[in-house]
């Protein structure tokens, strides 16, 4: 017993070092639309029938949905679920190692490859993220199926395929598991399964793919980033991520959570050598070292479903890497478990085998707790990406609308800066970039204000707020901000114009009540009414929607 005890309590301690800071994270990024108000979360829909997010995004997953659900008290406290993240990913941990033993790793590189995984910092996005708990899901939910899989027992069978539906249920990369299981059985040479094992698990993907169309309305989200791309060049992308998916596992520095499409279109030098790299280390460990060689075959069956080959509505994310993660690392488990046997056989003990680990856990543990708490809140989590991406329109944009939420509109420093020279650098990157009417109508608002200025410039933001609605016409505040500048500066926008932008909003659904009201006092005041002493007021603009 305690053979066993003294293994799970290390995995334990050590996911739990690694993580915990975590839990005091707040709901960031796409949290406020799969979470905060979400109806399938706060009660006013079924997990089980509505999709997750926009219907154009084809998600289903009622099971992680259904587990915000359970946790939903009506107020925006995100510690409890990220607590709930961080103890998956300790049961996720302690099944790595429960797998490696199962796959003849032994005791020794097993616990070696659960302490690696529990402490890897590319877990950070999955774990400090609330809604990255669709990857804490499937990817405890398919190594529970693969570990029952192995099983001679009968029973193990029916388990098997009732856990891989609770992981297809929590994500839809879930779908790889039986081509996992299929091919580490292929590699490793174990006996031929029962044919009525491969039907269960042919049924149970069967019956979930049915289950999701008569969910979701697209099969497919409709706004893919490569679509358009034709397959052979989606080939040269799923490439390109494999490569950059390859090198971010070993070594996961420096985190970021968007990236662009571009990045993608081209196979850049070093991911073509870190795929290289890693395909010579199969070859070489094939013979000798068949189990780790495996593992590593297998890594690029459990990126398939985003590898962009079919069309997913994100390039790739640091949090695809969860799953995935568990196989190298249970590569390098037995690859130590090889060395140590080495070691011991030579008669010197335990050398590199015992350094190597320790080493890694010293460096990987400090390193994981530093990039969950990137995750704190928005501000800090966009700050760090405008960072480490300077390049990046969408993450400087970020950065600028949080700082802009934050009040802070202009740099404090060098290091600091403030909303206007983050939006500037976002346009000037690309100006047409998704956001760049949001970044147009928020710099509107920093020059209606006079942020860092003595007194507001209505000509620039005029300026802006026409920029915005030439690029996206349904921005209201942009409308009432043009209309209150010709309240006070007909001069700079016409009473007609003003006028003109008021009519747009006549009957136009979703206003706000104070928006409605807004509408209503600018049209009597533009209609006759001697303009107020007081400046115009400054409008808002919508979040991103990243």
């Amino acid at each position: 017993m305690t053979g066993r005890l003294l293994p799970c309590a290390l995995v334990i301690g050590i996911a739990l070092l690694a993580c915990w800071p975590a839990r005091l994270g707040a709901f960031i990024y796409d949290d406020q639309y799969y979470v905060l108000e979400n109806p399938a979360v706060t009660g006013s829909a079924s997990p089980w029938t509505a999709p997750l997010g926009g219907p154009l995004q084809a998600l289903w997953r009622p099971l992680t949905v259904e587990s915000f659900r359970a946790q939903w008290r009506g107020a925006p406290d995100a510690g409890p679920y990220l607590l709930v993240n961080v103890l998956l990913h300790v049961l996720t941990s302690l099944l790595v190692w429960a797998l490696g033993r199962r796959l003849g790793l032994g005791a020794g590189g097993s616990l070696v490859a659960a302490l690696l995984f529990a402490a890897h910092p590319v877990h950070a996005e999955a774990v400090a993220w609330v809604s990255g708990r669709a990857e804490l899901l499937a990817a405890l939910f398919v190594l529970a199926a693969w570990w029952l899989h192995l099983s001679p027992r009968p029973a193990a069978a029916l388990a098997s395929a009732a856990v891989l539906a609770l992981a297809l249920l929590s994500k839809e990369n879930a779908l790889v598991a039986p081509a996992l299981f299929a091919g580490a059985d292929a590699a490793l040479r174990r006996r031929p399964l029962p044919w009525r094992r491969w039907v269960l698990l042919a049924g149970v993907v069967a019956a979930w793919w049915i289950a999701r169309l008569a969910v979701l309305e697209f099969t497919l989200p409709e706004a893919a980033p490569f679509a358009d791309v034709p397959l052979a060049g989606r080939a040269l992308v799923a490439l390109a991520i494999l490569g950059r998916a390859l090198a971010l596992l070993a070594w996961p520095l420096p985190q970021r959570i968007f990236f662009p499409r571009e990045e993608f279109m081209t196979l850049a030098p070093l991911a073509l050598a870190v795929v290289l790299a890693a395909a010579a280390a199969v070859a070489l460990l094939w013979r000798r070292q068949r189990t780790a060689a495996a593992l590593l075959l297998l890594v690029p069956v459990s990126l398939f479903t985003v590898l962009n080959l079919v069309p997913i509505g994100s390039t790739f994310a640091l949090r695809f890497l969860y799953l995935p993660s568990a196989l190298v690392c249970l590569a390098a488990g037995g690859l130590v478990a090889a060395l140590a046997r080495r070691e011991l056989a030579s008669g010197r003990g335990l050398g590199a085998a015992l350094a190597l680990p320790v080493l890694v856990l010293v460096l990987a543990v400090p390193a994981c707790r530093a990039a969950v708490g990137i995750f704190r809140d928005d501000l800090t989590l966009w700050a760090h990406n405008a960072a480490v991406a300077p390049g990046v329109a969408h993450t400087r944009y970020n950065h600028g609308y949080f700082l802009d939420a934050a009040g802070r509109d202009v740099a404090l420093g060098p290091e600091q800066p403030g909303a206007e020279d983050e939006l500037r650098a976002s346009l000037r990157l690309d100006p047409g970039h998704a956001y760049a009417a949001f970044a147009h109508s928020i710099l509107g608002n920093l020059a209606l204000r006079g942020a860092g200025r003595a007194m507001p410039n209505l000509p620039l933001a005029a300026r802006h707020y026409r920029d915005a609605l030439a690029r996206q016409p349904s921005i209201v505040d942009a409308r009432i901000s043009l209309a209150s500048i010709a309240v006070v500066a007909p001069q700079v926008v016409s009473r007609a114009e003003g006028l003109q932008q008021l009519a747009h909003l006549q009957g136009a659904p979703g206003l706000k009540p104070e928006q409605q009201r807004s509408v209503e006092e600018l049209r009597t005041q533009l209609s006759g009414a001697a303009p107020p002493e007081s400046a115009p007021a400054t409008g808002t603009s919508s979040p991103d929607g990243s």
